[in-house]
C-alpha cells in the first residue's frame, strides 16, 4: 500500500501540466518573436523600435517558459521521490509550485495549485503506521 498516493498523483499531474504549460509558453514566445520578422513588421506598419521590442519580449518569454518547463520536469521527478523524504520534498514541491506563478502567471494556475496542495499535504498529513 502506498501511503502517499494522493501526494504522488497530485505532484505527477502538476509536473505533466507544468511541462505542457512551459511548452505553450515557448510556443507563445516564438510566435511573439516571429512578429518582429521583416515580412510581418513591414506589412503591419511597425517601426524599428516596435520590432526590437517584440523581439526582446519574445526572447524573454521563451527563456522564462524554458525555466517553467524545467520546473515542470523537476516536479514530475519529485513525484517519484516523495516517499524517500516526505518533509524535504514537500517543501521543494511547495516552493516550485509557487515559483511557477512568477514564471508563467496564468498558464501556471493548474500545475501551481496542484503542486501547492501536494506540498501542503506532504507537510501536514500524518500517515498512520501499520504493523
Amino acid at each position: 500500500m502506498n501511503p502517499r498516493k494522493a501526494e504522488f498523483i497530485l505532484t505527477l499531474i502538476a509536473g505533466i501540466t507544468g511541462a505542457i504549460a512551459g511548452l505553450f509558453g515557448i510556443l507563445g514566445g516564438t510566435m511573439l518573436a516571429a512578429l518582429s520578422s521583416p515580412e510581418i513588421s513591414s506589412g503591419a506598419g511597425f517601426t524599428a523600435r516596435d520590432t526590437e521590442a517584440l523581439a526582446a519580449a519574445g526572447s524573454m518569454t521563451v527563456v522564462v517558459a524554458v525555466l517553467a518547463l524545467i520546473v515542470g520536469v523537476v516536479l514530475f521527478i519529485f513525484a517519484f521521490m516523495i516517499k524517500k523524504n516526505t518533509k524535504v520534498f514537500g517543501i521543494l514541491i511547495l516552493v516550485l509550485g509557487a515559483v511557477g506563478f512568477f514564471l508563467l502567471g496564468l498558464l501556471w494556475i493548474v500545475p501551481g495549485v496542484l503542486a501547492i496542495i501536494a506540498g501542503i499535504m506532504c507537510l501536514a498529513r500524518k500517515v498512520p503506521t501499520e504493523f
